[in-house]
């Protein structure tokens, strides 16, 4: 993995300062949670961290890192390319037929807004706003990965309602270290030209800072193949070696490597926002934008 900041601070009218970093994926079979892209650190009611990036038929997964650095509600919103968009405002008309239904007939309407009610409750957020793809978070606890939140779970199991609550935004989260894998559902249909997706991170209900993540793509989808070799100067660089193991001392010098870089690259980290939409038509940039006026 690689990845760069720009060292320019930008303060925008809301008095929000913004931040761009560029990463490059990893092909699938260097996914692992040593190789995930840090997309940084958040706390309650500091930063929006968003990360633009897309998938295909080479790639079809991707993992993230972040740190929440205190306890709050925690809200990941994902959003993908074919998702149903409104085209056309019918807001003002769709409120008067409802007042005059509400007139004509309390009863009648009454009844219709319990079905939507029942309807509304029975759609698939995570099918709704990103067709064909899932969400897993992983929350660190003793060192291990622990999975507490998925889409794909059974709709009553935990699994499933922290997903959900954490996609509305209620799931009331500690403070840690976490992981959040995407990638296409078992059996979906993946696109000619791929799924550009966007998946954005709050804590809380404000913030102050918005830090945004580009993907680039991985060297099988460039290449267009599917390489089933692990990249070994990768997984020494990361420790990912899979069944293999690597010394303490070693480990430890990656990780302190990697805790320097990364301070050091939030300590530079600013970027006007208006230069991540500004001149760019390409599919991930154009969802990043509807993602981030909402």
């Amino acid at each position: 993995m690689s990845s760069s900041i720009s060292g320019v601070t930008n303060r925008d009218d809301s008095g929000h300062y913004s931040r761009e970093k560029q990463v490059v994926d990893v092909n699938n079979v260097d996914e692992s949670f040593a190789t995930a892209r840090d997309l940084g650190y958040t706390r309650l009611n500091y930063a929006r961290v968003t990360t633009v990036s897309s998938l295909d038929k080479y790639d079809s997964k991707d993992t993230y890192a972040i740190q929440l650095q205190s306890n709050g509600n925690l809200r990941i919103t994902m959003k993908a390319g074919g998702a149903e968009e409104k085209t056309l405002d019918l807001s003002k008309y769709t409120e008067k037929l409802e007042e005059m239904k509400r007139a004509l007939d309390p009863a009648g309407y009454a009844q219709a807004e319990l079905e939507k009610l029942k309807e509304q409750a029975a759609k698939d957020i995570f099918e709704e706003n990103a067709p064909g793809l899932y969400m897993k978070v992983y929350m660190t606890q003793n060192g291990r990965q622990v999975l507490i939140a998925d889409s794909t779970a059974d709709k009553d199991s935990k699994l499933f309602q922290t997903a959900e609550s954490i996609m509305n935004g209620d799931y009331r989260a500690k403070k840690g270290n976490y992981f959040i894998e995407t990638g296409y559902k078992e059996g979906a249909e993946v696109p000619k030209d791929g799924t550009a997706y966007a998946l954005q991170i709050l804590q809380g209900k404000t913030y102050k800072h918005d830090y945004v993540t580009t993907e680039g793509k991985s060297d099988d989808s460039k290449n267009k193949e599917i390489t089933q070799t692990k990249n070994m100067d990768l997984a020494a660089s990361t420790g990912s070696y899979g069944t293999m193991t690597i010394s303490a001392a070693y480990a430890a010098q990656i990780q302190a490597q990697s805790y320097a870089t990364t301070a050091t690259m939030l300590s530079n980290a600013y970027l006007n926002m208006a230069s991540v939409t500004s001149g760019n038509s390409d599919k991930g940039t154009q969802l990043f934008s509807t993602l981030i006026n909402v």
